[in-house]
Order: structure tokens, then C-alpha cells, then sequence
């Protein structure tokens, strides 16, 4: 009983000083009603977070479920990711990188800005960067641009032999909420232009392995395609993309849906519907020449379909293999073709007019040699691209010809190599061509050439962060029926990555 008492009045004593502080002092008493209002805030956060984590760990331990984004199951075969592009760390342009949520991936979506700029020199007066991506083909692709001229200017950038600036290219990402996660990615060039590359939410928890992306976004078709220009293991982007699908690749405004079936090969299957507003590939030409050449009106959307299917086998921890199919079909591709006749100085136009298909397939392997900072890793990837357009003359001063057909085949490829030679330091090798099939069929018959390119370059990882490049490239390109253009092309590249960003997908 003593002890008990003796126990009351110690703090009696002890809390008076207390209370009579508190009494006396109001702000006291508001600065402990603040931390207990951001104590309770911070508890719910908390708990969420926790409820959060819990379900991801019970996705985690059945790798099968259809919980998996298809990036982050493309990812799946690289256990070890390689320290060859380093920078290349931006949220994926498919939408990796959204999987555990982190305290500022939950409240705000994660930044990052990504510098690409080079010192460029060729032996034609700086022509030559231009120069690869019109190389000849028959379906006369580059002789109109699309009607939405401003939908495509920027191309990231114009090179000529001096400085150059790429572009700044913005990225915003977030877990929006349980359902969905969103991205959206500016370009910002060197004239200070700012162009929308992609903007787009997707699905986070559908059943069955099925994932939908909606808005502006790059394909999935192809390896290549999906990457933005930093991701590249080289400066510029390769022959057949450049000249088949134009500077920005397939990258238009639809909807995607793929399904990855619980199968004991990672299988990723997908469909896309998308607008067709394309550079290249299913383009239409303005209001002004479809009245004149009878061209009709562009139609209504969707017009660009495309399918693709992705196979990776499991070859265990330190190597990846994924093999891809990709088709896509523009159901309206419109052309202008202008010629003139020996010895006059009027030029002729022909109006044609039909479909597109686009046929595609990739290989792609990775070799995580174990080293430190990514020495030992070894990348191949080769994709082949096939293109057929199927026209009918419209319009022509030559009446004989008009309702006739002519089909245009166009194909061509890339293989390329990159190994870590030395921690940081790696060395690659690519081969591109365009015009294996360089040809027009049906009521008329022609061939032509290809051309080609050797490119060597080596890459500094200075870290995670920023990335010193130089390259070389020998330069074959085919302009004109019996004319080609020889020359050497040099590229000096800096990339230097600011911000909040999540890893590539595989």
C-alpha cells in the first residue's frame, strides 16, 4: 500500500510541470496536435502501403498469374540487367518500371529528363545524316510528306557536320491507382518545339493474363521500334526502320491488348488498333492532291492493324533468348510519283493508291557475363523487315496506265553486337541493309539496288547517369537508279539522365 502510494504522488510530481506548461503555453499545444494529426496521416499511409506490398509479395512467389505487366514478363528472361546503357533508364516506353510501388512512386509520378546531343561530321557537307534515311526505294515514299505536316517535323532533330542537339526528352510515370498505370513522354528539340511522343494509361490487375494500353504510343511491333532514341545502342537508328517505317517508327494513337497465357514458355500474344496517321508506312497525302490525282479522302480510323507474338525460352540465370513475329496491316497508303520526260521540263504526277503490309521478325539474345559493371555481357539482336504496298494508278497523264496495278516490295534488315570489354567500357558492331527485294510488280516490272553500312562504335558508361558514345560509320547508299553516295560519317554522343527513373523491359 505504501509502495503504491509512494508511486502516485513521484508522478503526481512529474507530470505537474507538465500540465502546467500545457496550460499555459497554447503553442505547445498546437505543435502536439499537428504530430498527432501527421502521426495518424502517416499511419494510414502506412497501412496502405503495407496492404500494398503484401499483395505484390503474393504475386512475387506465383510468377505465372496474369498479375505480371507484359514488361515486366518481357524483363523475366535478363535476371541480371546489362551495365551497357546505363542510362537508358527511363520508365519503359511500354510500361515497365511501374511494378513495387516506393513513397514517391505512390504520391507523385516519377521525372526524369534525358539529354541526347552529338558532334556530327561527314565527308558531303553534312548531307549524309539525311542521306541514310532516303535511300532508294520504288514505292516512292519520300516524295510526299503526310497531310499533318506538323504531326511528324521534328524528326529528334536535324544533324549537320558541327554541334547538334537531339533533344531533352521529358518522361512522366505513375501508378495511378490500383487499376491503372500512366506515362507520358515530351521531346523538346533543339528550336525549343515541343512534341508529344507518347501519352498513355494502361491496366494494372486485368484477369487472365490480359493487359490493355490506351492513347498515343510506340508499337510493340518489332524489338527496336518501342525504344526512344536513348535506349539505342548506337547514335542512329538503323536502315530498314529508317526507310520503311520513317524517323519515329510505328507510333500512332490506338488501343492495345495483350495476353500472356500461363504456358510453361513465357509467351507474350498482342493485337493493336491504331489511328494510321503514319510518316511512311500507310501515309496519305494532303487534301489539296487527293481532289486533284482522285486519291478520295483519308478514311475514317482505324485504319493501321497490327499483330504480334513474343517467345522467350528459359536458358537458365545468365543467358536470354526471345524470338518475335510482327504483322501490320494499313488498309489506305496513298503515293505521289513525279517524272519528267527527256527533254522537257513539265513534270508528270501519277496518283496511286491501295493497301500496306508490313512483315517483321527478331531475334534477340543477352549474355550477363558476371562482371563488374557490365564486363563480360554480351547483346546480339537482327530484325528483318518486309514491306509490301499494293497500289492501283489513280490519276496520270498517261491514260493508258490509269487503273492498272503495281505492287512495290521493299525489305531489308540490321544484325548488330555489343560486348563489355571492360568494366564500364563496351564495343559494338552493326550491319544494316535496305533493297534485298528492291522491286515493282504487276502491270510493271522493275529492280533496283540496295544499300548498306557498316557502323563501329564504343561507349563510356561513365555511370548510371551519363554515357560518352563515339561512332563510325561506312556509308553505301543508293539515291538514284545508278548513282550512289560513298562516304565516312562520325558521331561523338553524349546522354546524361536527370530525375526518378525505373528500369527498361528486357
Amino acid at each position: 500500500m505504501q509502495k503504491t502510494a509512494l508511486a502516485a504522488a513521484i508522478a503526481s510530481a512529474l507530470l505537474a510541470p507538465a500540465t502546467s506548461i500545457a496550460a499555459t503555453d497554447p503553442e505547445i499545444a498546437e505543435l502536439k496536435a499537428m504530430l498527432s494529426a501527421m502521426k495518424q496521416d502517416y499511419e494510414q499511409r502506412i497501412q496502405s502501403l503495407e496492404r500494398r506490398l503484401a499483395e505484390a509479395e503474393r504475386t512475387a512467389s506465383a510468377p505465372q498469374e496474369s498479375t505480371w505487366t507484359a514488361d515486366e514478363a518481357a524483363s523475366k528472361p535478363m535476371t541480371a540487367p546489362s551495365a551497357s546503357q546505363p542510362v537508358a533508364s527511363t520508365p519503359s516506353t511500354t510500361g515497365g518500371g511501374f511494378g513495387a510501388l516506393t513513397s514517391g512512386s505512390a504520391f507523385n509520378p516519377q521525372i526524369s529528363v534525358i539529354l541526347d546531343g552529338n558532334y556530327y561530321h561527314d565527308g558531303i557537307d553534312g548531307a549524309g545524316a539525311a542521306l541514310v534515311g532516303e535511300a532508294l526505294q520504288p514505292s516512292g515514299g519520300h516524295a510526299h510528306a503526310h497531310g499533318d505536316e506538323t504531326e511528324h517535323a521534328h524528326g529528334h532533330g536535324t544533324t549537320e557536320n558541327g554541334f547538334n542537339f537531339r533533344e531533352a526528352e521529358i518522361a512522366f510515370s505513375a501508378t495511378v491507382d490500383p487499376y491503372f498505370d500512366a506515362a507520358a513522354y515530351l521531346a523538346v528539340t533543339d528550336d525549343g518545339d515541343v512534341h508529344l511522343e507518347e501519352a498513355w494509361m494502361q491496366t494494372r490487375n486485368l484477369p487472365q493474363g490480359l493487359r490493355v494500353k490506351a492513347g498515343k504510343f510506340l508499337s510493340d511491333f518489332g524489338y527496336i521500334n518501342k525504344q526512344h532514341p536513348h535506349q539505342w545502342d548506337f547514335v542512329d537508328q538503323n536502315l530498314a526502320y529508317l526507310n520503311l517505317l520513317g524517323d519515329h517508327g510505328l507510333q500512332d494513337t490506338g488501343i492495345q491488348l495483350t495476353w500472356l497465357p500461363p504456358l510453361p514458355v513465357y509467351t507474350l500474344l498482342g493485337v493493336e488498333a491504331l489511328q494510321g496517321d503514319q510518316e511512311l508506312f500507310g501515309t496519305t497525302v494532303d487534301d489539296a492532291e487527293q481532289a486533284e490525282l482522285s486519291l478520295g479522302d483519308t478514311r475514317d480510323g482505324p485504319r493501321l492493324w497490327t499483330a504480334f507474338a513474343k517467345v522467350a525460352p528459359d536458358l537458365g540465370q545468365n543467358h536470354a533468348l526471345q524470338f518475335g513475329l510482327s504483322y501490320a496491316h494499313n488498309s489506305q497508303h496513298q503515293e505521289v510519283h513525279s517524272h519528267t520526260h527527256e527533254g522537257e521540263d513539265e513534270v508528270h504526277e501519277n496518283g496511286l493508291a491501295g493497301d500496306a503490309d508490313l512483315w517483321g521478325l527478331d531475334v534477340v539474345y543477352k549474355y550477363d557475363g558476371a562482371g563488374p559493371d557490365g564486363q563480360g555481357d554480351v547483346k546480339f539482336q537482327t530484325e528483318y523487315l518486309r514491306a509490301i504496298k499494293d497500289l492501283d494508278v489513280h490519276s496520270s497523264p498517261h491514260e493508258e496506265i490509269v487503273g492498272s496495278n503495281r505492287t512495290f516490295t521493299t525489305d531489308g534488315l540490321y544484325a548488330q553486337a555489343v560486348y563489355g570489354f571492360a568494366p564500364k567500357w563496351t564495343v559494338g558492331l552493326r550491319y544494316d541493309v535496305l533493297g534485298l527485294t528492291n522491286e515493282v510488280s504487276g502491270d510493271g516490272d522493275a529492280s533496283y539496288g540496295s544499300s548498306d553500312r557498316w557502323t563501329l562504335n564504343l561507349t563510356w558508361s561513365l555511370s548510371e547517369f551519363s554515357q560518352l558514345r563515339a561512332q563510325y560509320a561506312r556509308n553505301d547508299i543508293l539515291v538514284a537508279e545508278n548513282e550512289r553516295e560513298r562516304f565516312d560519317a562520325f558521331y561523338l554522343q553524349f546522354l546524361v539522365s536527370l530525375g526518378s527513373h525505373g528500369a527498361h523491359s528486357f
